[in-house]
């Protein structure tokens, strides 16, 4: 089983090296002193359509498709023309290659559980293809096969907001099945596929914070 997970960065171009190569700050390069030295390398092209195109291996992939292409990065995705402020969804493995802090936990400035700002995906066994969005919720009621369960907008998990709503949703069919299942009453990680997501209204974190936000790309 093949499975990539995202994290969810705040990110600024600082540097350009070709169509889809660039340098960049996860944090506000004003607040770093425009060290350049705190600039990370990525190339937008190693995403998981390359790899579902076979042009990349699914271990080589550095970051999430940009939204225009299916995935939740907003930087770039090509130069010239390309957005120099928004999110870089990477994935562990870029984290782990670049020394950045690896889980990052929550983006600087954001809120919430690291869990809001991870997206999964598969790319082979039972769960080849499929994609899933990481939210705080809680199962409020079940009837079997269906769970009631109240979700928060991703960053507002842990900052005492409103949740966004509550659905009745099957999660057997819904959810990873490679998280632990939530226990009703106890607020948790629960991460869902696309086709669910489309099911219901959230808003992406504000990444970076004050860049605003966006309903989920489907």
């Amino acid at each position: 089983m093949t499975k990539v997970t995202f994290h969810g960065l705040a990110a600024w171009v600082g540097a350009i090296q070709s169509p889809t190569i660039c340098d960049w700050w996860n944090r506000d390069p004003a607040q770093l002193n425009w060290d350049r030295g705190l600039l990370h390398t990525v190339d937008l092209a190693m995403t998981p359509s390359a790899a579902t195109a076979g042009r990349i291996k699914a271990t080589e992939i550095q970051i999430d498709d940009h939204t225009t292409d299916g995935g939740r990065t907003t930087i770039g995705p090509r130069w010239p023309g390309g957005s120099m402020i928004g999110a870089a969804w990477v994935t562990e493995g870029y984290l782990a290659a670049t020394g950045m802090m690896c889980p990052p936990g929550v983006p600087d400035g954001g809120s919430g559980h690291a869990y809001e700002y991870e997206t999964v995906q598969y790319f082979d066994g039972e769960q080849g293809n499929r994609r899933f969005y990481g939210f705080h919720a809680s199962v409020l009621q079940e009837q079997a096969p269906l769970s009631l369960v109240q979700i928060w907008n991703p960053g507002a998990g842990a900052r005492g907001a409103p949740p966004a709503g509550a659905w009745w949703l099957d999660l057997k069919a819904a959810a990873d099945p490679n998280t632990p299942p939530l226990v009703a009453g106890t607020p948790g990680p629960l991460f869902l596929d696309v086709a669910t997501v489309k099911l219901i209204t959230t808003f992406e974190p504000k990444l970076p914070p004050y860049h605003g936000a966006f309903a989920l790309p489907l």
